[in-house]
């Protein structure tokens, strides 16, 4: 296999400010998907915390199966094995967990005011995306045995294909700067650990007040797998409570979300 591009290697001369995100980290040229590389690294065993960096991906996937663009040399593909004592029914508040990671790991390049989360798993610059969230789980009975997250950041790239260049934005874009991949990826690591770690030990209502303060959606007229209905809230097991045009409420967990309004 030939070496990841300087902007990915540095990362192995840097020392990471973390306790167990990134720890290890492997990184590689090409792969179909990190998530599913992962994935089989925590069937086999691999510790909290283990995480693969590729420069590119063949078949990187958003949810509902949508493939990421994924070229090699722009973009950051990382996916992290964790193992959290959580509940099923919890695992979209890891989800929204790293969407906080996210936002705060692009901080140093773009203002906060700019940035937003639209429930549960895009981050977006100015209303277009520039990140996106999926958390695969293996499931044990009532409890999460794993959960791998997978963070897509459109970073390097000075355009964006047509289909995409009114819906989606990159950092360097966004900022007017050339972002280096290792930078993000540390400053990454770093919230993505933090923000774990309150979800596990503070509960989830922090994580809840923090996601609700800089989401997009709420307020907003939206229809999830066919319900419509205006956002209210952030429920506190990380799912989306609608106002239904009757005055009842109805609690989406997961689905396609269209703004309508």
């Amino acid at each position: 296999m030939t070496t990841p591009p300087d902007d990915l290697t540095e990362t192995l001369s840097r020392r990471l400010d973390t306790r167990w995100a990134g720890r290890p980290l492997v990184l590689k040229t090409h792969t179909g998907s990190t998530n599913d590389d992962a994935h089989a690294a925590a069937m086999a065993g691999a510790p909290h915390g283990y995480t693969i960096v590729a420069d590119a991906q063949s078949a990187g996937r958003g949810r509902h199966g949508r493939l990421w663009f994924s070229p090699p040399g722009e973009n950051l593909y990382v996916s992290v094995v964790i193992r959290p004592r959580l509940r099923t029914t919890e695992a979209p508040l890891v989800t929204l967990a790293a969407g906080l990671a996210v936002a705060d790991a692009i901080a140093p390049w773009i203002s906060e005011r700019r940035v937003t989360i639209k429930w549960p798993n895009d981050v977006r610059i100015d209303g277009r995306k520039v990140a996106g969230v999926l958390v695969e789980g293996n499931i044990r009975g009532e409890q999460l045995a794993f959960a791998v997250v997978g963070i897509g950041i459109n970073v390097r790239g000075a355009t964006l294909p047509d289909t995409l260049a009114t819906t989606a934005t990159t950092l360097r874009l966004a900022s007017g700067m050339t972002v280096s991949r290792s930078a993000v990826l540390h400053t990454l690591l770093a919230a993505l650990e933090l923000r774990i770690d309150s979800l596990l030990t503070d509960g989830p209502e922090p994580t809840i007040s923090a996601v609700s303060a800089r989401c997009d959606t709420l307020g907003t007229r939206v229809r999830v797998d066919g319900i419509e209905g205006v956002a209210e809230r952030i429920t506190a097991s990380g799912g989306l409570l609608l106002r239904r045009d009757d005055g009842t409420h109805t609690e989406v967990r997961a689905g396609e979300i269209t703004t309508l309004m």
